[in-house]
């Protein structure tokens, strides 16, 4: 009996240990969120504000997109504040979510969701991309780390997102914010923005409304780079900026097929 209470009592003492360093990790990694969450919701809208004959040189589809995403007059926002929910794809199984998110031109984004995997089982963290370094934080039921993931790797495959969120922030595709654009036919145009290598392309229908974005992504699964994408379900005009409302976001196979494994409807937009 004393051996026995003795085995119960170490273990309780080590699990005790090992939430205290779980904690620790925890409260580390919350605080370097803190500071770049911190460091783009600096971003503010200066003086500038839209001028429709900034765009008119660049591509019809290009020029279509801005001139019905931003409004003539509208100050060129510099950082987007979003919520959302949806859907995140494990294997056949689709799991709620909701999340938080903030995304600064030429900048980054830090993305903070919560997912459902079931009953009483959930994991939040955050998916960043600051200044060029991208990275993953994860914690099941808000405490064991799941997932710790960084380097040029997951750097590289965090831009390829950043720049089809970009979308969320459309002032952040003029070329008053650094970006470069160039015809693919009547209906697409690619842009680049500095520092990402890979450019996007826009599909645009005749009234201007954004219909998908493409562009190549490594994939941290494979180590490929593969086509990733989303297509716009809807949208919607708030404070004078029309974005996508309902996307859906994939990776497109070997065959040309697109393979969704992301549902998302944003809750609210508030441009800075």
């Amino acid at each position: 009996m004393f051996r026995t209470r003795l085995g119960a009592r170490h273990v309780g003492v080590a699990l005790v240990g090992i939430g205290g360093v779980l904690g620790a990790v925890r409260f580390r990694s919350r605080r370097g969120v803190r500071k770049c969450r911190r460091s783009l919701r600096a971003e503010r809208a200066g003086d500038e504000s839209f001028d429709p004959g900034s765009v008119s040189a660049l591509p019809a589809p290009a020029r279509r997109y801005l001139e019905h995403a931003i409004d003539p007059g509208r100050p060129l926002a510099r950082r987007v504040e979003l919520t959302m929910a949806g859907e995140f794809r494990f294997g056949d199984r689709w799991c709620p979510f909701e999340a938080e998110e903030t995304l600064a031109a030429r900048r980054g984004f830090l993305w903070e969701p919560t997912v459902r995997l079931g009953p009483g089982l959930w994991f939040s963290g955050v998916d960043f991309y600051v200044d060029g370094e991208g990275g993953q934080r994860f914690f099941l039921d808000g405490l064991l780390p799941v997932v710790r993931a960084g380097g040029p790797a997951v750097d590289r495959s965090s831009a390829g997102r950043f720049l089809a969120e970009s979308v969320w922030l459309p002032t952040s595709l003029l070329p008053a914010m650094g970006a470069e654009w160039e015809t693919v036919d009547d209906d697409r145009a690619r842009v680049s923005l500095p520092g990402v290598d890979e450019p996007l392309t826009l599909t645009v229908g005749g009234d201007g409304a954004l219909r998908s974005v493409k562009t190549m992504r490594l994939d941290g699964g494979t180590g490929e780079r593969r086509p990733f994408g989303a297509v716009v379900e809807s949208e919607r005009t708030v404070d004078g900026v029309t974005v996508p409302w309902e996307v859906e976001v994939g990776w497109e196979t070997e065959a040309g097929e697109f393979e969704p494994f992301f549902r998302a409807e944003l809750r609210e937009a508030a441009f800075g």
